[in-house]
């Protein structure tokens, strides 16, 4: 199986269950039973999320906490492929939640934990293929959770074939101990089980790829590995590289590890070999060692440092991380997303400058963390949320420790992954039972990986300032690396207290920042210059990246509104201080205050202004009134101009922590904003006034898709003017058709107040816009997708499916 991009995987087959499921809403009593008639149950691909279905409604037990999603117990079944070979194993990405595993009947095994991955050896179970597969889903306590989570296997299923000799699920540990330009030194740990009923005689080589497939660097290693999987013989093999190619955020150039188990017995491939028994002369042959498996394993070589005065340096060089918090979920796709809207998602914070992800509040699957490692972004791994929340007490003393090994196993060769977090904002942050679960939980993530730093997110929870600061020295105890939400202004507490760890702003609002014993004041400094003018502050994590469903406001709100991306993927106006805050590329954007458009968010000290993108206030002409207007920039200084006309120049050093503000007497046209360094004209922004809605106008993100069932794109509606000016009020309900290669998954337009649901074919404009997101088919072909909408002209795009997709 091609690894993404790396060398070829030839003695184990690795596949994903995606077609082939049957399924069914509700409990059934033989469920698992192979003989039962499941005809009727619905056919569904996964990964698959029943709650982004709906029915979303304010009785739902859920409440405001899941977004008013539906909930329950769901049951999926299919049959395993009937040409398994060799030792089967299947694994979970992710399955929500408190599921148990069946194979024709037999219980296989249960996990509560919704966002663990999961292992099953279903050769125990005498699995040799066709047999019926069964998983039972129980979503139904609620609520148990702080945001909207899914429901059902909204991960990926793979069916992992290999010899009864191979390397262990997740077996490799790959670490760079010593990194510098001329070399490095790589150290290879790798288990290799032994599933046969006696020892085997085992040789593992391991070899270095580059990015290009030269091998540069070989080791091989032997041993007698005893019998009874699930114990295994852990390798050492120490490799060196000349010359690396270092994993940086602007080159993220990755190397693999591929390595091949022998079994110098031959195992049953050796023994079917004609003349392996002996010579001819009577006298017995010597067996070659036969390649059983081979595991190949994408890394970087690069190295890291956190530190207190300092901040953080990634080989050697410091790095400000401007970083966000992201949450599993993707709009209307639910928490069922695949690689492509994940890999979009990363693509428009990477125009926002963003260069770091903190996965709030539990493992990410595992996707993001390869599109990471491929696209650049440092990675904080966090765990879990409150480890006694309702919905965890119960199960969180017997399974903590699997959880936890379960992701710093599957992601500890992630070259973006460069802090483990342990937890976030338990209740009872300070306390005696807190300290104790905090300290069982760092001491056995660092002893898991000693390679990493481990942390814990902790709230702005104390009596008071004093309160604060005692909590924290407590919790400093026992963390590598002091990370805070919401706390930018109790830094210098913290130093003076003697907390002398690396900090980090684990959590920070987007617009205003704390002051005195109030994190939540609204003092309008942005907490991003706490971190640019403090050398002993590594980063920010904005709180959201993009906004996510669940933990929303009273109905009809189905979620959190701040991020700086909304759920359809559009930058918000309010993102573009941010822009001009983290890149490194001239910015300049203007943004019109329009408080008709305003939205309270869930909690206002997470809101700002109500910017937005348009010219469009004829209320304001009459009268001849004002609208404020701000500009974000990180050149030198701005010019304005109404309809050409110049409404002067002001520097961004005069404003500070601040955007630039205008007070502009309205007219129609258009305003635009021209940045200048040095006297240059280095970028421009306009705003326009937009006419009366004259058609629909359709964008699609990308030409060509793969013909694979899961690729996707965004489909984009506008509504504009006859001149193609966005109309910012229009609210039109859109019709989306697609036929040919593809189908609807779902559609949004960013207004998580809308009652209309994610799944369908029609959706209002808000702002002027909505979306589809269009599902590729497994055979190629042409998909075209067309909209219309009452009293405007109607538009049409075409997609390939397949070709140069592939």
């Amino acid at each position: 199986m091609p690894t993404a991009d790396g060398p070829d995987e030839e003695h184990r087959r690795t596949r994903r269950l995606e077609t082939g499921w049957r399924f069914t809403r509700g409990d059934v009593d033989d469920g698992a039973d192979p003989a039962l008639d499941d005809g009727d149950w619905e056919r569904v691909e996964v990964p698959h999320d029943w709650s982004i279905e709906g029915p979303f409604d304010p009785d739902n037990p859920g409440g405001a906490s899941q977004g008013y999603a539906t909930e329950g117990v769901g049951w999926y079944r299919r049959e395993l492929p009937e040409d398994i070979e060799g030792e089967p194993t299947i694994r979970f990405d992710g399955v929500y939640r408190n599921f148990d595993v069946y194979v024709d009947g037999e219980h296989v095994g249960h996990r509560p934990y919704g966002y663990s991955t999961v292992n099953y050896d279903l050769s125990e179970f005498g699995v040799t293929g066709g047999e019926t597969l069964a998983v039972r889903v129980d979503n139904s306590e609620q609520p148990h959770s702080r945001w909207y989570t899914g429901s059902g296997i909204y991960r990926d299923v793979h069916l992992i074939e290999t010899d009864a000799v191979a390397v262990a699920p997740f077996g490799t540990d790959v670490r760079t101990n010593a990194v510098n330009r001329q070399r490095a030194e790589v150290q290879v740990l790798t288990e290799v089980e032994n599933g046969e009923d006696g020892p085997v005689e085992v040789a593992v080589e391991t070899d270095i790829v580059d990015a290009d497939g030269e091998v540069v660097a070989t080791a091989g290693s032997e041993a007698t590995v005893e019998p009874g999987a699930p114990e295994s013989h852990e390798f050492e093999q120490r490799l060196s590289v000349a010359d690396p190619d270092r994993w940086t955020l602007d080159d993220p150039t990755r190397y693999f590890a591929r390595t091949v188990v022998y079994r110098k017995d031959g195992g049953a491939e050796s023994d079917a070999t004609e003349g392996s028994a002996g010579d001819a002369d009577g006298t017995e042959a010597a067996t070659e060692p036969v390649a059983v498996d081979d595991y190949v394993t994408p890394f970087g070589i690069r190295s890291f440092e956190w530190t207190a005065d300092r901040g953080f340096f990634l080989n050697g060089e410091p790095v400000d991380m401007k970083g966000v918090n992201l949450h599993h979920d993707a709009g209307c796709l639910g928490a069922a997303v695949t690689e492509r809207a994940l890999e979009r998602r990363l693509e428009t914070l990477k125009e926002l400058g963003c260069n770091a992800i903190r996965t709030a509040h539990n493992p990410p699957q595992p996707e993001l963390l390869d599109l990471c490692d491929r696209m650049g972004f440092l990675v904080v791994d966090e765990v879990y949320d409150k480890w006694r929340h309702v919905g965890a007490d119960e199960w969180f003393d017997e399974w903590w420790a699997d959880d936890l090994a379960a992701m710093i196993d599957r992601d500890r060769n992630h070259p973006s992954v460069v802090l483990w977090s342990v937890g976030n904002e338990n209740f009872d942050q300070g306390s005696d039972e807190m300290i104790e679960d905090l300290a069982m939980l760092t001491e056995a993530a660092s002893e898991m990986d000693p390679t990493r730093p481990v942390t814990y997110g902790n709230p702005p929870w104390g009596d008071g300032t004093e309160g604060v600061v005692e909590n924290i020295e407590r919790v400093a105890e026992h963390v590598d690396v002091l990370v805070g939400n919401y706390q930018e202004h109790w830094y210098d507490d913290y130093r003076e207290a003697g907390v002398d760890l690396p900090v980090l702003g684990s959590e920070n609002r987007r617009f205003f920042r704390g002051a005195d014993d109030d994190p939540l004041a609204f003092v309008p400094r942005n907490p991003w210059y706490d971190v640019e003018e403090r050398d002993d502050v590594c980063g920010q994590f904005l709180w959201p990246g993009i906004d996510y469903l669940g933990e929303a406001r009273d109905w009809p709100s189905k979620g959190w509104p701040t991020g700086l991306i909304d759920t359809t993927g559009a930058i918000k106006p309010s993102g573009r201080f941010h822009q001009a805050a983290w890149s490194e590329e001239p910015v300049v954007f203007a943004a019109a205050v329009d408080h008709d458009r305003e939205r309270p968010a869930c909690r206002p000290a997470w809101s700002g202004p109500p910017f937005s993108e348009h010219w469009n206030f004829p209320d304001r002409e009459d009268s001849q009134g004002f609208v404020n207007v701000y500009t974000f920039t990180n050149a030198e200084e701005v010019d304005l101009y109404q309809n050409d006309e110049s409404l002067g120049t002001q520097r961004a050093d005069d404003y500070g922590p601040r955007p630039i503000e205008w007070y502009v007497p309205y007219e129609a046209g258009t305003l635009r904003a021209v940045a200048k360094e040095e006297g240059e004209v280095v970028d421009e922004h306009e705003l326009e006034t937009a006419g009366e809605p004259a058609r629909v106008e359709l964008s699609a993100d990308r030409e060509t898709l793969a013909a694979d069932g899961r690729d996707l794109v965004y489909v984009e509606a506008t509504v504009v003017d006859d001149e193609g000016v966005r109309v910012p009020r229009a609210d039109h309900e859109v019709a989306f058709s697609v036929s040919g290669a593809g189908e609807i998954a779902g559609v949004d337009n960013g207004n998580l107040d809308s009652d209309e649901p994610w799944v369908g074919e029609t959706r209002s404009a808000y702002h002027g816009t909505c979306i589809a997101v269009v599902r590729a088919a497994r055979e190629g072909g042409r998909v075209d997708v067309a909209a219309d909408a009452d009293g405007l002209d109607g538009d049409d795009v075409t997609v390939v499916v397949g070709a140069d997709g592939d």
